[in-house]
């Protein structure tokens, strides 16, 4: 076999515990005086919640003990319905100490969307907040059916394991969901002793996590992992960033995606430093933080980074105290950032399935070598380059499909066997291309797959196509990603009307909204003509690479790529 490994996982320095709950413990052990969370909190009319290592650790176990009341235990699955706030970390942590299945569900989803995500998953408890802005979780609820029974027990045949419901923040009598003091007020008699006893049967081994990410189906996959893969995560990454006490990181990336669950909240926490938190990106707010906390890293996409430099006030903030930016980065156009030299950004390849990073740079590696790869593989992990017409494994320097295997590798997909998402030996088969050369770094060649990453977030083509089939007036509808120097790829919908029919840009994009999340909605809206788009003998399948080229040729034409 000519399969690449990763150094021996056992030899790395620097891992501790590889559960979700001890990880917090050990911690809180080692960083108890420490700030942990910063958050300015819209139900305390903006005022800033200050949480240290140990108040994150006190809160956890207020979680934990009234969901232990619940009768919740090992395997059970807790949805978390909140964005980045002290309190969602607290549920993440003290729902994986009773041995719970953590889901942290995307504030992002439509009502249709988040219904599906209650049922999939298999929920028994939900812990939210009631609003988030303009949105109120508790009315999206409502439209479902859920909490108008009252504050009891639920049984709804949709949801057939959900039992209750909590949320944080105000809510009406009738909303029927049980206030969170409320919640919390269960644990006082669950005692310590077992809580602890309880946490100390989980294992690494043990079930842990499910993370949502849209695939190529209509509906978001469900990605179950162990224990293990976000609690190495934490560890991994805290080193591969350069993490330390001293760390202030400000990030807008939800807890649902794995840059927010591992790179922005979990990595911090392992070294010690505190996370600067904001519940949705503001670029005015943004900035507001940054000088105000002095933070030293600003973790954000490039559209972000985009807007924050696009802001009337980015030239007057008071930005010196960032430190961990890299070369070309915004922040170092800005007049009061010196970065420090020694220090770029990461740069890896991983997937929602590999719970992150499968391969990476890490801070300290030279832009030169950045550029020329993505990386080597994180301890313990093995690549095996397949050719996809064969199904032969290749040797260096030979482009294939890339199949993983590794410590964070998922279970399984929800719903799914093993067998139906890894190969005979174990290995996920990824759809992406490229090869490792003969000194082991990885070399990323493009994607097998469909999907259109914008903006930081998976986009499926195949779930805006058929809400589509919904839509009278068209006939044929086919999405696909262009080049965009901010967002990665943007999303162009291609559009065959019905002979007769009629139909705006305007009105699809209007059409689409409210049935699939904002994020997700197409930047422009192309029309054809009938047989114009490209399709397969038999006129069975679009021919997607001529469509992608005369897509690119026909914005090109119009002034709208942006590469």
């Amino acid at each position: 076999m000519n399969d690449l490994h990763g150094p021996p996982l056992e030899a790395h320095p620097g891992i501790g515990a590889l559960t979700i709950g001890a990880f917090l413990d050990e911690v809180v052990e080692r960083f108890a005086d420490n700030e942990a969370l910063v958050f300015d909190d819209p139900f305390l009319d903006g005022a800033t919640v200050r949480w240290s290592y140990a108040e994150l650790g006190r809160q956890a176990r207020k979680v934990a003990r009234a969901l232990l009341a619940l009768g919740i235990g090992k395997g059970n699955r807790v949805g978390i319905l909140m964005a980045n706030r002290p309190e969602a970390v607290g549920a993440f942590f003290g729902a994986a100490m009773t041995g719970a299945v953590v889901v942290p569900l995307s504030t992002f989803s439509t009502v249709p969307e988040l219904g599906y995500l209650l049922g999939h998953a298999d929920l028994s408890v939900l812990l939210a907040q009631s609003t988030m802005g303009r949105r109120s979780f508790v009315n999206d609820l409502a439209h479902l059916g859920l909490g108008s029974s009252g504050t009891g027990a639920l049984a709804d045949p949709r949801y057939p394991y959900l039992r209750r419901l909590a949320a944080l923040g105000a809510l009406d009598e009738s909303a029927g969901i049980e206030s969170w003091d409320s919640f919390l007020a269960r644990g006082d008699d669950i005692d310590d002793e077992l809580l602890d006893a309880v946490a100390a049967q989980v294992t690494p081994s043990d079930l842990g996590l499910v993370i949502y990410s849209s695939g190529t189906t209509d509906h978001p996959k469900g990605v179950l992992h162990s224990h293990q893969s976000p609690s190495l995560q934490f560890w991994l990454q805290a080193e591969i960033f350069a993490r330390d006490e001293t760390t202030r990181l400000w990030a807008a990336l939800p807890m649902f995606w794995t840059a927010g669950l591992n790179t922005a909240m979990g990595a911090t926490l392992a070294a010690g430093g505190c996370w600067i938190m904001q519940e949705g990106f503001d670029a005015g707010e943004a900035l507001r933080l940054l000088a105000r906390e002095r933070v030293t890293e600003p973790y954000t996409l490039p559209h972000q980074a985009a807007a924050l430099e696009e802001h009337p006030d980015w030239a007057a903030t008071d930005l010196s105290s960032l430190t961990k930016v890299f070369g070309k980065s915004v922040f170092t156009r800005h007049p009061a950032v010196t970065g420090d030299p020694s220090w770029n950004m990461p740069v890896g390849y991983g997937l929602s399935e590999t719970c992150a990073f499968f391969a990476a740079h890490p801070s300290d590696a030279p832009r030169a070598l950045l550029k020329a790869s993505i990386g080597r593989l994180l301890p313990g992990n093995e690549l095996r380059v397949v050719d996809p017409g064969t199904g032969l494994v290749l040797g260096p320097n030979e482009d294939g499909e890339l199949a993983l295997r590794g410590p964070t590798l998922m279970e399984h997909y929800v719903k799914q066997t093993r067998g139906e998402c890894l190969d005979e030996d174990g290995f996920l088969h990824t759809g992406d291309l490229g090869h490792y050369d003969d000194e082991g770094y990885l070399h990323f060649s493009g994607r097998r797959t469909e999907m259109i990453k914008t903006g930081g977030a998976n986009v499926s083509p195949a779930e805006i196509e058929v809400q589509l089939r919904a839509c009278e007036p068209v006939k044929l509808a086919r999405v696909v990603g262009v080049p965009d120097a901010r967002l990665a790829q943007r999303v162009v919908l291609c559009v065959v009307l019905k002979d007769g029919a009629s139909a705006t840009e305007d009105e699809l994009i209007d059409f689409l909204r409210g049935r699939i999340a904002s994020y997700k909605l197409p930047k422009e809206v192309l029309f054809f003509d009938d047989g114009e788009i490209p399709m397969t003998t038999g006129e069975i399948k679009v021919r997607d690479e001529a469509l992608l080229a005369l897509v690119q040729d026909r914005l090109a034409a119009q002034g709208g790529m942006s590469a």
